[in-house]
C-alpha cells in the first residue's frame, strides 16, 4: 500500500511539473482602449453602435509581421447550427511583431466571431473570440 501511495505522489508530482506552461495567443475584448497602465474593462458583451476594442497578443511573436482578422456574425443563437454571415476582413501590418489593438463598431445584435490568422496559414487560426452584441 505504501508503495501504491508513493507512485501516486509521484504521478501527481510528475503531473504538474511537466504540465504545458507554454503561453497561448490570446485576444481580449474591453469597452475602453488597452493602455499600458491597465485600465481598461475586460468583457465579451457590449451594446450596438459601441466601440469594441481588441487586443490581439502572442507571447511567442507572429510569424510574419502581416495578420489577418475576419469578424462572422452567428446567424441565430436557437440553434445548434449556427448559419455564418461575413462581417468583417482587414489584413493587418504589426508595428510589434507580439501584440496589436483596435477598435471595430459593430451596429446590429448578435454574436460575433473574431478569427486572426499569420497571414502564411489561412486554414489554421491563431487566435478565436466570441463576443455578444445586445
Amino acid at each position: 500500500m505504501k508503495k501504491l501511495a508513493v507512485i501516486f505522489i509521484l504521478f501527481i508530482t510528475l503531473l504538474f511539473q511537466t504540465g504545458c506552461d507554454k503561453e497561448k495567443p490570446q485576444i481580449a475584448f474591453s469597452k475602453t482602449p488597452f493602455n499600458s497602465q491597465g485600465h481598461y474593462n475586460i468583457t465579451n458583451t457590449f451594446h450596438t453602435k459601441e466601440k469594441i476594442y481588441y487586443a490581439i497578443y502572442n507571447p511567442d511573436g507572429f510569424k510574419t509581421r502581416l495578420l489577418k482578422l475576419q469578424v462572422f456574425k452567428k446567424e441565430s443563437e436557437k440553434s445548434e447550427f449556427f448559419g455564418y454571415e461575413y462581417l468583417y476582413n482587414r489584413a493587418i501590418e504589426l508595428s510589434n511583431k507580439n501584440a496589436y489593438t483596435d477598435y471595430i463598431v459593430i451596429n446590429n445584435k448578435g454574436y460575433y466571431i473574431f478569427q486572426v490568422f499569420d497571414y502564411t496559414d489561412f486554414l489554421k487560426p491563431v487566435v478565436i473570440g466570441v463576443i455578444k452584441v445586445e
